[in-house]
């Protein structure tokens, strides 16, 4: 959306577009809530683009459809796979008790799954997978024509293009915002296949684009004398690793576009990386929708820093700006590993007390936990001594599965997530913590 005047874009209130956020577990759906999505996107042990995903049995969906409705907020099932004639009895059953569980939609790519959800589960709104790879208005009307709630349109669209074609359609558009892209179309790619027998259609991707190869050069024929930058370090050489999508430099823009919904990729990563992109997707998401454009401006940098917590491979905008042949990269500090933190657990309780934390990875006394709450909150404590939940003595080591006291007054609450500070830089938590509201 382009504006006439600054006046106009002063005055600018783009709909609130759905945070809608990666649950590859019970564990994380509870964390993604927490922080803010409006929505999760899961799939069940068969038949979902994420084999290896937690993913979810039908009586933990049925669980998960309850705390989301209680909450407010909706649950989609992905039954995404491109389907072989030998699995269509199978999807059939899944459809059958998705319809007498009721999910919010369900994601499907495949035109005789669309049909078949059409016959056998009537009442449940379908979406259409971006592995259906829809560029244009026209392919969207078509779907559309067929029934279909909501398109995932292709990751290959720039802001222009996706503002065409949001505005060329009669239903919903939902867009990717952040996470892993692939060096494919929308995930179409045959070499995990080719090398690992796995089959990245039906959920099962070895992601060979990202393993460390012994060559250090690319020739490319079509442009002599013209360097093809390729990325080395301690591990190897990488030709095919994007780095992750990030839409926070142009969410504003990505926002304006008119999208129903702006999906989070991820259902394999960690409840780390779900708390951290739900949380500052949904931050940005509302100050834009409230009209603080400024204010959200200012705090990109910010965001960023805060998105590269958990880790990753740096970040992109990819097309969204239409520059594809030369992607703008964004990494605080220059390296993918600056400002790192480890995570630790959740708070799974607060009393007059203080706080418990369910730890997930070991941490020992003297470390500086800092705690992370919605609304990009965070707080720091140092624990010279670590105390069991169950009033035992000091722990050497607080391992996998304890349950760790913090006494104090703490403001986070339960489902906060503790993690830990990189060795000097509890500054820098205390920084992020003051300047935030």
């Amino acid at each position: 959306m382009r504006f006439r005047t600054l006046a106009e874009c002063a005055t600018f209130r783009p709909m609130r577009p759905e945070v809608l956020a990666p649950a590859g577990t019970p564990e994380k759906l509870r964390t993604a809530f927490h922080f803010g999505a409006d929505a999760v996107y899961l799939g069940l042990r068969d038949f979902s683009l994420r084999s290896f995903a937690g993913n979810f049995g039908l009586d933990e969906l049925e669980w998960a459809l309850g705390h989301a409705h209680d909450l407010g907020r909706r649950v989609y099932v992905c039954v995404n796979i491109q389907p072989f004639d030998a699995d269509l009895d199978g999807i059939e059953r899944t459809l059958r008790a998705l319809a007498a569980l009721g999910p919010d939609g369900v994601i499907v790519a495949d035109p005789g799954v669309v049909a078949l959800a059409r016959r056998v589960a009537p009442a449940i709104p379908i979406h259409l997978s971006t592995q259906a790879s829809v560029t244009n208005a026209a392919a969207a009307r078509f779907w559309f024509e067929q029934g279909l709630r909501r398109i995932v349109v292709a990751r290959e669209l720039s802001l222009d293009q996706l503002g065409q074609l949001v505005a060329g359609v009669p239903g919903e558009i939902e867009a990717f915002a952040h996470g892993a892209v692939c060096i494919a179309y929308s995930g179409r790619c045959l070499l995990s296949l080719y090398w690992a027998g796995r089959d990245p259609r039906r959920g099962a991707c070895a992601q060979g684009c990202r393993w460390g190869f012994m060559s250090r050069e690319i020739e490319d024929r079509r442009r002599p004398g013209e360097a093809n930058p390729v990325e080395q370090d301690s591990r190897g050489t990488y030709f095919f690793d994007a780095k992750d999508l990030c839409s926070i430099p142009v969410l504003d823009r990505l926002v304006g576009a008119g999208v129903r919904a702006l999906k989070i990729e991820g259902r394999t990563r960690s409840a780390h990386y779900v708390a951290v992109t739900a949380d500052v997707y949904r931050h940005a998401v509302d100050r834009l929708a409230a009209g603080d454009a400024a204010g959200f401006a200012a705090d990109v940098p910010r965001y960023l820093a805060e998105l590269a917590r958990p880790g990753g491979r740096g970040f992109s905008t990819h097309f969204l700006t239409g520059a594809q042949d030369r992607l703008e990269s964004y990494i605080p500090g220059g390296r993918v590993t600056d400002g790192q933190f480890d995570f630790v657990g959740e708070v799974v309780r607060v009393d007059g007390e203080g706080l418990v934390v369910a730890v997930q990875n070991p941490v020992r006394p003297g470390c500086v936990l800092e705690l992370r709450d919605l609304g990009l909150r965070a707080e720091t404590v140092r624990l010279p001594v670590l105390l069991a939940e169950d009033g035992g003595g000091p722990l050497d080591l607080a391992r996998t599965g304890d349950r760790l006291r913090i006494p104090g007054r703490f403001a986070a609450t339960p489902g906060a997530i503790a993690r830990l500070a990189p060795r000097g830089d509890a500054g820098a938590a205390v920084a992020w913590r003051d300047g935030h509201d």
